[in-house]
């Protein structure tokens, strides 16, 4: 029996390869692959299909496409000081009792490949190491375990999670700075603590690292992964693509309104300026600088050592053929981004916003 462990990395399109594993997972078991669920609305989902013989298009919940997060948060909930699972993760069991039922539908399913698939779990070798011995003890029946992770380019990971951290409500330091800007102990950045740990801790690991520009040349997340596995992803339900990115200016913005209102206060009025900016033509984040040149040497220089051992290990001249690109600015400022939105947002769009404190907020960095 083989296991593949997919732990992201985040920003790599892993959330468009759950939810397409989850909806087929039916028609996948056919085929001897099998994506074990971890609490009762997924047992549930998957004796639904049992009874009715087939897959169906709607995008089930968190717990069911993202079950493999649920185990991860609750991994680390109960293990890690300050972590907590999410809102989204409603009704978790405890670890062990996840842990104990996934060596059980093993042991019943007798599947060719498990997969296990959370890029949450990209956390557990720098926070809490003994969360992947405790995982491949749960997965102890498969003779086969290989770890997949996806990689971005550093300066893209970090500009992706900017992002992330953004629509999600925080008030990042600018990347710009210096000191505090970019993380550079940080799974984001220091690849080493992502990896390593794995191939260390489980017995003849086999390892799969993937530049993430490879992974978009394969046409994304999905085909690259199934170009490993007995079965062709093109005569199995197609998933929409997940988490699509959002302008630099956009972003700007948003990040001053959480920072006027507050991570709570901020989200309608986040949300409805997301939704603007996916039907605004704004410039992307291939034409916008957030780094700057500073930080770029920087980050190139701190970043040889893990391109190294990355390269050494996937067994390649260079993991990143484009390495040399992370010097290279973007041509234009995060300011000017920053404005372009603004400008497009008319006083009638903003009259538009159901919050008046909202609209004052919008209005004074429209025009303040």
């Amino acid at each position: 029996m083989r296991v593949i462990c997919h732990i992201g990395h985040h920003k790599t399109g892993t959330s468009s390869l759950q939810t397409f594993l989850s909806q087929n997972s039916y028609q996948l078991l056919k085929h001897g692959i099998y994506y074990p669920w971890t609490e009762s609305q997924g047992a549930s989902y998957a004796l639904k299909k049992a009874m009715s013989g087939k897959d169906t298009k709607e995008i089930p919940s968190w717990n069911i496409r993202e079950a493999h997060n649920a185990l991860a948060f609750r991994m680390m909930t109960d293990n890690v000081k300050d972590w907590r699972v999410p809102s989204f993760h409603p009704n978790i069991p405890h670890s062990n009792q996840i842990l104990v039922s996934l060596h059980n539908q093993l042991e019943a399913v007798q599947p060719d490949v498990s997969v296990i698939c959370s890029e949450v779990m990209s956390n557990f070798g720098r926070l809490a190491p003994n969360l992947i011995n405790r995982l491949r003890k749960a997965l102890r029946l498969a003779d086969d375990f290989t770890l997949w992770c996806t990689l971005r380019r550093p300066d893209e990971q970090v500009v992706a999670w900017h992002g992330q951290a953004i629509r999600a409500g925080e008030t990042p330091v600018k990347l710009q700075n210096l000191k505090h800007g970019v993380n550079y102990n940080g799974i984001h950045f220091n690849y080493l603590d992502v990896v390593r740990p794995w191939i260390s801790r489980i017995q003849d690991c086999k390892i799969i690292l993937r530049p993430y520009r490879e992974v978009l040349q394969q046409g994304g997340s999905v085909e690259d992964f199934f170009a490993e596995l007995p079965v062709q992803s093109d005569c199995l339900i197609p998933v929409e693509k997940m988490n699509e990115s959002i302008a630099p200016g956009a972003l700007a913005v948003i990040r001053d309104v959480n920072a006027k209102l507050g991570q709570g206060h901020s989200e309608p009025i986040r949300q409805k300026l997301i939704d603007l900016s996916c039907n605004m033509s704004l410039l992307s984040s291939k034409q916008v600088e957030l780094l700057g040149q500073e930080q770029r040497q920087v980050m190139f220089e701190k970043f040889k050592p893990i391109h190294q051992w990355l390269s050494d290990t996937s067994g390649r001249d260079m993991f990143f053929t484009d390495i040399e690109e992370m010097l290279e600015c973007k041509p234009i400022s995060e300011d000017e981004a920053k404005r372009q939105f603004l400008d497009l947002l008319t006083d009638e769009v903003i009259k538009q916003l159901w919050s008046e404190e909202g609209r004052r907020v919008l209005t004074s960095l429209k025009y303040g």
